[in-house]
């Protein structure tokens, strides 16, 4: 049996999703002769701690005043863990984004022989991506929709001839109302929509069209707009983002970009990505002379109920306001000589699971089933976790550096092509939170 040690780095919503997701691999990776084994979990948040559900030994760390503060996670790995230089284990970083590349760093420089897999986005400036030619071959992104059940599907099709042609993604949600009225709630969320949102769809379509590429496709923009930004400033410091020519950014709350992706053949594909909820993303749209998602969604014949998840933003005064949550991609294509149109929710909330439609037939594709279920989170532990034991090249998997720097560098000229153009909406009418309000 070889064992693997495993970090937690943050136990919020994805850390705790990553305690579970490594409980339910554990078995399967004992059947092959390797045993994870969690270390430790690092946390600011005391509370959070006492939450921890007993699945598995290991030791909790308070730390005092956050993982991005001055102590350098490697010391805290040496004196908490009593980890040495030469130890092998993976570190799964949930901490906020502005710290991902630092902790990385520090990791892999003190940690040669360990693998680092970070929450995305691992990187927020584009001069962070320099780490990448150094610690490469030893990082890993969390772009968990690359496992979404729908996903997977959409790789076996391509393997049995699907070609694609076009792709036009949707990820829109609500969390600018909750940058608004209590920051301190998403204090880990930089760079706007497109890095919270968008980076998600651009990773699904460097995935997709490698699969689809005997070469390395690359991507080009095109187009790409700022629907607005948020009224105020989001955060201070590590919060603002300054462009190429200097000039001070803050956070988009809703865009759109064109990227064309060059490979064995051209691909157009579009990413519409939002904070501002469906709805009011949707009127942005069809005043900017663009499709409306619910519209097209209606005209296949898919009710909100199947694909718009809905429910009360949080406590207190958000409380009173909804969540609105899509993750959309329609794929326009052939197989076997016939033109293809597929409609594919990525989302999965209660009463919501993915689905791929095809339209030309009227019938949903059966998804298969897939070790884990619905957890793509245990899919990328087991992959991630079998692939360090095997010493696999990671850098050309679906979480390495080769997808992680492709995806990061059409993010970040995306911000910049639209930075050149003030935004659409201006920001004290786009960002409406009586477009969400909910009646008590």
């Amino acid at each position: 049996m070889q064992r693997v040690g495993v970090v937690l780095l943050g136990y919020g919503r994805m850390g705790r999703a990553a305690h579970v997701a490594l409980g339910q691999v554990s078995a399967d990776l004992e059947q092959a002769g390797i045993v994870p084994q969690l270390l430790g979990v690092f946390e600011a948040d005391e509370s959070l701690l006492g939450s921890l559900p007993v699945l598995m030994e290991g030791k909790t760390v308070l730390v005092g005043s956050g993982l991005s503060a001055a102590v350098p996670v490697s010391r805290m790995l040496q004196q908490e863990l009593g980890l040495r230089p030469e130890d092998e284990f993976l570190v799964y970083d949930a901490t906020s984004s502005h710290s991902h590349q630092q902790n990385l760093i520090d990791i892999c420089q003190t940690f040669p022989r360990a693998l680092y897999l970070g929450e995305k986005p691992i990187f927020t400036r584009r001069t962070q991506l320099a780490a990448l030619e150094l610690f490469g071959p030893s990082v890993l992104c969390d772009f968990v929709e690359s496992q979404n059940e729908a996903t997977l599907k959409l790789l076996e099709l391509q393997r049995e001839g699907l070609r694609i042609d076009r792709l036009r993604f949707w990820r829109l949600n609500s969390i600018g109302l909750v940058k608004l009225f209590d920051r301190q709630k998403r204090v880990g969320v930089t760079g706007g929509a497109l890095l919270d949102k968008g980076v998600h769809d651009l990773a699904l379509a460097s995935v997709l069209l490698r699969n689809d590429s005997e070469g390395n496709a690359s991507a080009t923009v095109e187009e790409a707009t700022n629907f607005a930004m948020l009224p105020r400033p989001a955060s201070t410091g590590n919060g603002a983002r300054v462009s190429t020519n200097g000039t001070s950014l803050g956070e988009a709350a809703a865009g759109y970009a064109k990227l064309r992706w060059g490979g064995s053949c051209d691909v157009d594909s579009e990413f519409r990505y939002s904070w501002v909820g469906v709805e009011r993303f949707d009127e942005m749209c069809v005043e900017a002379g663009q499709p409306s998602l619910r519209d097209l969604l209606e005209r296949f014949g898919l009710e909100e109920d199947a694909w718009l998840a809905r429910s009360p933003l949080g406590p207190g005064i958000l409380n009173r306001f909804e969540q609105q949550e899509a993750r959309i991609l329609l794929l326009d294509g052939a197989q076997r000589g016939r033109p293809v149109q597929l409609v594919v929710n990525f989302l999965r909330r209660p009463g919501i699971q993915p689905f791929i439609l095809d339209v030309g037939t009227d019938s949903f594709v059966e998804l298969g089933e897939h070790r884990y279920s619905a957890n793509s989170l245990a899919r990328i532990f087991d992959a991630a976790i079998r692939g360090y034991v095997s010493q696999q090249p990671l850098s050309c998997s679906p979480l390495g550096a080769r997808v992680i720097h492709q995806v990061h560098s059409a993010t970040f000229d995306i911000q910049d092509f639209a930075a050149a153009s003030k935004p659409l909406f201006p920001a004290t009418e786009s960002v409406n939170p009586h477009l969400h309000y909910v009646e008590n």
